[in-house]
């Protein structure tokens, strides 16, 4: 009996692209016995289609495939920005020097040949991605470390306490990495609390870099407004958009940014967008959902983002819902959906019930782990008393 060697701690998802129907067979069975989950493309063009809706830990192509060959495959794949960090092997029975030179030269990690045993091919596949999954953690524990030392934060701690209002929110990062989604919370006095969400467009740790920058000009333009008594939030959205424009280093860095003002003597909502998803608004009077979509542009992209402004009147038990895109993408027996009114319809049987944002948490936002979660996730809730 073959033995093969131990995979890491948690399931890896490969995807293996070969056009030999029973090379990939064995390849796939071998995979499957080590531990792994395997899926199996016999072309370039049907692995491209797969990977816009399934993301692997680690992708393994021949090079020899009729019309699009490893070669093209793989610059197609770091020709697309939500792939191109997806680790890349060739695995093939061509291996003149010039080939495996130009296949390197394409950040493949590796270059192993068909004729390999298979069980050594598994165990070069294994130290791959036990070697990525050390250095995953090594990055997250380093980007602590650098966060904790400058004592800067894109997460508060706690939700901040408003009368007539219960204010919950949740956050989690693309596989641990401090990423570009960033929540706050500014309270003025008893009356009035800014509470906001954001998501700088990019993934990881350049997107983490920047969000401190956005967070900066937020923070001190609304505090600013506060001083002056301007609570007019597309003004609000419209100067700190301004002052991004002007910033040279964040030239090129887009961010969506949902702002809201609690009113708690009023009841009202107010509320303006920058290239955000539309809000979920639940009333429960008639127990329906309506969404709420606001036309500014995101912040960074031109200098007049045309941001309006609209005033929401909640009633007791009507309850409000901000969130990133990285939201949409959502577990769904064993496969993933990445659209809007998936995830409506997802949290939808939770709304309007004591408790709602528990069972949001015990039912959907549970599911979202490594093995499926695509990008950086976080919501604010917002109930009124």
């Amino acid at each position: 009996m073959i033995a093969f060697p131990d995979p890491p701690t948690s399931v890896k998802r490969i995807l293996l692209v070969e056009d030999s129907v029973l090379f990939g067979r064995v390849i796939e069975s071998a995979l499957r016995k080590a531990g792994y989950e395997c899926v199996l493309c016999d072309s370039g063009p049907g692995a491209l289609d797969l990977l816009s809706v399934e993301i692997p830990d680690l992708i393994i192509s021949d090079y020899d495939m009729p019309g699009m060959n490893g070669f093209h495959f793989r610059q197609a794949v770091l020709m697309n920005p939500k792939i191109n960090e997806i680790p890349f092997v060739f695995l093939t029975s061509f291996t003149d020097n010039s080939l495996v030179l130009e296949g390197l030269n394409m950040y493949a990690l590796d270059f192993i040949n068909k004729e390999t045993p298979i069980p050594v091919i598994v165990s070069k596949l294994n130290n791959i991605i036990k070697s990525l999954e050390n250095e995953h953690l090594r990055s997250v524990r380093e980007l602590k470390i650098a966060a904790d030392a400058l004592n800067v934060k894109s997460i508060p701690t706690s939700a901040p306490e408003l009368p007539g209002f219960k204010i919950h929110f949740w956050h989690k990062g693309y596989r641990g990495y401090p990423g570009g989604d960033f929540i706050d919370f500014v309270r003025v006095d008893n009356r009035y609390c800014f509470a906001f969400l954001g998501d700088i467009m990019g993934k990881k740790w350049k997107a983490w870099f920047f969000t401190f920058g956005f967070l900066s000009y937020i923070r001190a333009a609304i505090r600013f407004c506060v001083l002056d008594k301007d609570f007019d939030l597309d003004e609000i959205v419209q100067k700190i958009n301004k002052l991004i424009c002007l910033d040279e280093s964040l030239q090129n860095i887009l961010s969506s940014l949902s702002l809201i003002l609690l009113d708690s003597e009023t009841g009202e909502v107010h509320y303006t967008g920058a290239g955000d998803l539309p809000l979920i608004g639940f009333k429960t009077a008639n127990q329906r959902i309506a969404t709420v979509q606001s036309s500014g542009l995101l912040l960074g992209l031109l200098e007049e983002g045309l941001y309006d402004k609209q005033v929401l009147k909640m009633q007791p038990g009507d309850q409000l819902a901000i969130f990133t895109d990285g939201m949409i993408d959502i577990p769904d027996k064993n496969s993933k959906k990445s659209d809007y009114p998936f995830f409506v319809e997802k949290i939808r049987p939770y709304l309007g019930q004591s408790h709602s944002f528990d069972l949001i948490q015990k039912y959907v936002l549970s599911g979202i782990d490594d093995s499926n979660q695509l990008d950086d996730a976080s919501i604010i809730f917002i109930e009124k008393q």
